[in-house]
Order: C-alpha cells, then structure tokens, then sequence
C-alpha cells in the first residue's frame, strides 16, 4: 500500500508542477496559437485523397443550436445510441462517452438525455474530447502521411477501430483521429510462413485488416471449418484486443490474442511501413504482441494463427438466494465455487460470469457462461456433481438452473448465445485483478473479500457510492505458443491466472462529479486494493484496468516494463502517439481540460531501456517491400 501512496503523490506532485508549465511545452489544440489553419488542414486532406473528416458529435442532431439540428436524424441516434456496432461505424463517437464528459449526449425534446441526465438539453451540447479530425484510413499510406503531418504540427493523435475501449484510449481532446474502421479484408490462409523466418512446416492463418470484428473474421473462417481466436464481444475490434493481450471464450484451450499472432504490418509515427514477425524486425512484433497498442505505430493488418473448429459445448449456470436475507451463505457458496474453479478449468470449462444483486437483480445471484471443447458427452455433468451435490443440500437456500448446448461447431453454439453488450448507458468506474489458483484456494477468504467489494443487499447501505457488480473471466491460457514463446510481451503474470477479476460500479448520467470522484476513489483504494492483497504477486489486464491504476507499469507489463519503453522511445521517440497508462505516458500529464503537456520533471527521469536486449540500430528495423 505505502509504494501506492507514493505513486499517487508523485503523480500529483507532476501534475501541480504542470500547471505553471509553459503551454510551449504542451501538444497544440484548438484554442493555442500553434494549432494548424484551416488551409493547413485542407492541405493534409488534399494529401489524404479526401479522407479527412472533421468531427461532429453525432448526438448535436438534438440540439436546436446545432447546424445539423433535426428531429428525425435525433430520433435515429437515439434509437442507436446503446449499440456498439453503430458507434464503431461512426468516425468519433465511442462506446464509453463519459471519457467526452458526456459532453453532447443525444436528448429528447424536454431536453432530458437519453441516459437520464434531466439538465442535458440545458448544458448544450459541444466537441468535448472527441476528436477534432479525422482520417478515415483505407490505405498505410494514408495514415503515414497523417502521422508524419501531425508529428510536425505537434497535433495529438488517437487510434479508433471499434471505439470499444474501458479506459477511454481512443478518444482525446484536441486530437486528431485515425479511424481504422474502413481498413477491411479476410484472408484464409491454409499453409502460412512468416517473412523471413524459419518455422517446421506451416501453419493455417487468418489475414485480418485493422477494421474487422471478431464476429466478421469467425463468420468468414467458418466457411474453412476454422477458428482462431476472437474476444467475448463479437463486435470488438481484432488489433487493438489483441496487442493488449486478448482474451475471449477459446483463449482458454488455443491461447490469448497476443499468443496467436504470426505476424503484422505497422505504421510507425515516422511514416514508415514495415512487416514486423519473430524475426524480422522483431522488436516491434515483441512490443505489439501484447504489450498494448496505440503507442508504437498503427497496425493496419495483422495474421492470426487459425485452427479447425471444435465440437462445443456450452454450460449455463444460474444460482440466486430464495430470500434477500440470505448473505453470508450466499458468499460462502461462491467461495466454494471459486475454490472448485481450478478443478473445473482443467476439466476444460472456460467462459465469463457474474456475481450481481439489487438492482440489476433482486437478490444475490451468481450466472456462468462456460464452454467445452471436444469433449465427450457427460463431462459436464462429471464436473458439476460437487457443486450441484452442495446446492441439492441447501435448497433451503438456493434455486439454480443448468443447461447443457452443443454443436458440431463453435459459430453455431457461440453466435446466438454472445451477442453486443450494452454501451453508452452512463458513467462506470472499473476495477480489474488477475487472481492466480493459490488466490482463491481459501473458500473462507474468498469469501470474506468478496463480500466486502461485491453488492449488497441493504441499499440504504449500498457497497460503495453504488451498489457494485462483480464479472470473472476464467479464460487465461497457462501456456507460453509454442510460435516464438520468448517474443511475446504480454503480462507474464497471466501464466499463472486463474481467474480475472473486475468490479464495477455505476453513476447515472447527471451526476455530480463529487459522486464520480468517490466511485473512482472507491475503486482503486477500496475494492481494486482488496484485490490487489488477495493476488500481489500477480498484475492488471491492459485492456480492462482501473483507469487509475497507481503502478500501471508493473501492473500491466511486469518484467517488460523496460524493454516495451526502449523500443517506444526509438520508434516515437517525439512521442507522437500516446495514451493513457500505455508504454512512454510519463513523457506526458493530461490535465483536467485534456490538453497534453510536457511534467516538468521529465528532464530528470533515467532514460530506462536504451540499449536493451531489443537491440538493433536506430530502428533495428527493415522497411515492407
């Protein structure tokens, strides 16, 4: 706790020095006098062919003072508004608008928004932290030519595929956007071999352009009899999940994201195009094989281990509390089910679950989506007897259902099962941990823990600011590929997770921002820290953190913090990309009004990773052909 304390104030430290900083030493925005013309902007169209769009939140059609004001194309927006797939398809909007500060929610003629806020209509409705422009990329070249320009123009640059992003990573005030979305392509390749590197035979892929889902690339490799593997999401993006490590309903039994990528082609911020695999220049495929994305250079496609389909099987599991005054059991029992969930993982079960009360339901209640894959029949019944044995004892207690689907193949079990989760609906803090088996091997801790940072069933006294949720995903693969296991630089700390674990909780649209500030404050030093004592020898997954994980770097990178911030300061090594808590982020703060500048101290930090084992010469890379 005390290296966390110290890592908040040197954090706050930073960002007090930084508000006498010189604004020279910020990225420009729209209101310094540094940010481009528009005829510079019109020139960087120009060159982009017409790809540049300027940013217009889509929720300003509801807004009488806006030039797009209309009640039609309103209602429109509205009706869409909770649906991922619609966010994606627009060039700034993103699933999570609490990161614009919700700055132009869609709203109803009343002027109530359409997540609650009932003063919404009265705040108006302004660009906030969307993008400013945007390059709707079809091609490398253009976004090279939109890199080196912004680099020259110091503009800040943010990466958006999908826009499904938890930490907010694709969005930034006064930026400007490369939107990956219409980047598209799927290749079936039946006998892959990297560029330049030696591997015994070949192997089935996937080509993948940046703009795919998972759900399009499983759709296409279902008509090969193949899989490969995908995020829980159908609608996530493919390069931005698997750079951050990546895991989803078969990473279990065929690897994480990062684990099954082969090969890639990047954009770095100088412009350049390069192919990047274990051998060729391989610092970069180390970096982005999980070490995160949107801070080395843009992938624009990427090739992805691909395998035939399994038999699948899906288990769905639901236990709820007969009477709301059954708490302490309640817990108990999901100390015993987590203690029993290494037996269950090795048997082969996989999936996500959830642990919720009041109000999203109206007791304590435990739900489970576990697949299996080509297994015989009956080894889900093998696997559940103990638990269903200890729920048949306390029927007093308990009601629980169980249902068995399966399939010759994992598209048709999995697509009617999974489908888009709800976006947009308000503010969410999030806290994450990876828990290791040694971590909840004690059913009575387990218990206790979850207990104190689950929900509750007094909301008079809720568990937090809000009563929270609790999500497990035992999806982690224990084993290193067998591709080129050393380059990979994905957390090590997923080899040994049993389960990773995130609670949540919620505000509603409208809030004031002293109730946002305690739910964050909340998660991290309350609920997140529980978890951070139950596991510490473990970390955080990139994708899905507390947003303000005091000790990022150990926390999503381990052992690789160094060697990841070397390779980042050779191939940006004027910071033109950057995200919050990614590789090289201390190069800046981001200050309450978004702008990105320079901490003072920065001058004083030890240049760490130069001269690492990544190696090479200035780049240590060779340009794509």
């Amino acid at each position: 706790m005390m290296r966390i304390l110290q890592a908040l104030i040197s954090y706050l430290s930073s960002t007090t020095v930084l508000a006498t900083a010189s604004h020279g030493d910020c990225k420009c925005t729209p209101d310094s006098h540094c940010w481009p013309s528009d005829a510079e902007w019109t020139a960087l169209n120009s060159t982009l062919s017409g790809a540049l769009i300027k940013g217009v939140p889509p929720g300003s059609v509801c807004y009488p003072d806006q030039p797009h004001y209309g009640e039609e194309a309103c209602a429109f927006v509205r009706s869409h508004w909770f649906n991922s797939t619609w966010h994606a398809a627009n060039p700034i909007s993103i699933d999570y608008p609490i990161w614009t500060n919700n700055s132009c929610n869609p709203i109803y003629l009343n002027g109530t928004s359409v997540t609650g806020d009932v003063n919404a209509g009265e705040k108006g409705c302004s660009i906030g932290n969307y993008p400013w422009y945007v390059v709707n990329a079809t091609s490398a070249k253009q976004v090279g030519d939109a890199l080196k320009w912004a680099g020259k123009k110091n503009v800040r640059v943010v990466v958006k595929s999908t826009g499904h992003s938890y930490p907010g990573r694709s969005i930034g005030y006064g930026s400007l956007s490369i939107w990956t979305h219409n980047l598209r392509g799927i290749e079936y390749i039946p006998s892959f071999k990297p560029s330049s590197c030696p591997i015994n035979g070949t192997l089935a892929a996937a080509r993948v352009a940046a703009g795919e889902t998972g759900i399009d690339v499983q759709t296409e490799m279902a008509k090969h009899g193949s899989i490969i593997v995908t995020g829980g999401n159908p609608d996530v993006g493919l390069i931005g999940w698997l750079t951050g490590g990546g895991h989803g309903t078969l990473s279990g039994n065929y690897g994480m994201g990062a684990d099954n990528l082969l090969e890639a082609t990047i954009v770095t911020p100088k412009g350049k195009v390069y192919v990047t695999n274990p051998c060729r220049n391989s610092d970069i495929f180390f970096a982005i094989r999980g070490g995160g994305g949107g801070t080395y250079g843009v992938v624009t496609e990427a090739v992805i281990k691909a395998y035939p389909t399994p038999k699948t099987t899906l288990h769905t599991f639901a236990v709820g509390s007969l009477s709301p005054n059954i708490t302490a059991e309640f817990w108990s029992l999901m100390g015993f089910i987590h203690s029993e969930m290494p037996r269950l993982k090795e048997g082969g079960m996989q999936g996500y679950y959830y642990m919720v009360g009041p109000p999203a339901y109206p007791v304590l209640a435990f739900l489970w989506g576990f697949f299996l894959y080509d297994k015989p029949e009956g080894t889900v019944e093998v696997l559940m007897a103990p638990i269903q044995e200890r729920l048949k004892s306390q029927a007093h207690l308990f009601a629980y259902q169980s249902n068995i689907t399966q399939g010759d193949t994992y598209l048709e079990v999995y697509a009617p099962v999974f489908t888009n989760e709800p976006v947009a609906s308000g503010g969410s803090g999030y806290g994450s941990w990876l828990l290791s088996p040694r971590s909840l091997s004690d059913p009575n801790v387990t218990a206790k823990v979850f207990q104190e940072i689950g929900p509750s069933m007094d909301l008079s006294k809720p568990n937090g600011p809000s009563n929270p949720s609790l999500l497990g995903h035992m999806i982690a693969s224990p084993n290193a590929p067998s591709y080129y296991p050393e380059v990979i630089s994905m957390n090590p700390a997923w080899r040994n997770t049993l389960v990773h674990f995130i609670v949540v909780e919620t505000w509603p649209d409208g809030s004031p921002q002293s109730i946002i500030d305690s739910v964050y404050r909340d998660i991290t030093f309350n609920k997140t820290q529980a978890l951070r004592n139950l596991s510490p020898e473990t970390g955080a997954y990139f994708n899905e953190p507390d947003s303000f994980e005091p000790e990022w770097e150990h926390a999503f990178f381990g052992e690789n913090y160094r060697r990841l911030l070397g390779i980042k300061r050779r191939v940006d090594p004027d910071n033109v990309l950057w995200c919050r808590r990614c590789v090289g982020s201390e190069a800046f703060v981001e200050e309450s009004d978004g702008r990105l500048c320079k901490p003072v101290a920065s001058a004083k930090r030890t240049e760490v990773g130069e001269g690492s084992e990544a190696g090479g010469d200035a780049y240590g890379m060779e340009r794509a052909n």
